[in-house]
């Protein structure tokens, strides 16, 4: 359980840091991400082929192995979105937007979870996974006119987002943490 928290911790971390991040420099986010990605594609598929070259013709065949289109095709991705960064941007939106709707969906599970333990029904944090779930689909719609303002509403969502999960982690770790606490000490009082 412990590195469940801290996993959920970190990614609410990185939505923080995305949300900043976005605020603080949209234009910059958008060729960091087209480069990292385009990066990403190249060297998988580099590896993809020089694993495909080195093995033997027998094990290709055998073990059905894709890797020589798999490699040039990720090639060819990598080339392309570096290429044609200003196309591959404007998925950007939709991507992070989808995100955001799924963290926002995340928090309405939460909520559901919770009140099934029997720790009641929070509605604060139920309006505001709603909220955030609305405000993803709202994003992946993309009805802003500019990218520059778009990744800046989408910083806010990411990091709102963020915050929102890790208190949640925090106030669902410290009530089951208060449960098992008061079913040890129920287990250790004598019956009368």
């Amino acid at each position: 359980m412990k590195n469940k928290n801290i996993s959920k911790f970190i990614s609410s971390l990185i939505y923080i840091l995305m949300g900043l991040a976005l605020i603080i420099k949209p234009a910059l986010i958008e060729d960091l991400i087209c480069y990292i990605l385009a990066g990403a594609a190249i060297i998988v598929g580099l590896i993809k082929l020089i694993s495909y070259m080195a093995s033997k013709v027998e094990t290709r065949i055998a073990e059905d192995t894709n890797g020589f289109a798999i490699g040039v095709s990720l090639i060819v991705m990598g080339v392309f979105i570096l290429m044609k960064s200003t196309m591959f941007v404007l998925l950007i939106p939709f991507v992070l937007g989808f995100m955001v709707t799924f963290k926002g969906i995340e928090g309405m599970q939460n909520v559901l979870n919770l009140k099934k333990f029997g720790f009641g029904y929070q509605k604060g944090a139920m309006i505001a996974s709603l909220a955030i779930t609305v405000f993803g689909i709202i994003v992946m719609v993309n009805p802003f006119s500019t990218m520059k303002i778009l990744l800046v509403m989408l910083g806010i969502g990411l990091l709102a987002s963020g915050a929102f999960d890790m208190l949640a982690d925090i106030v669902f770790t410290r009530t089951i943490k208060k449960a098992e606490k008061a079913e040890e000490e129920k287990e250790e009082q004598p019956d009368a």
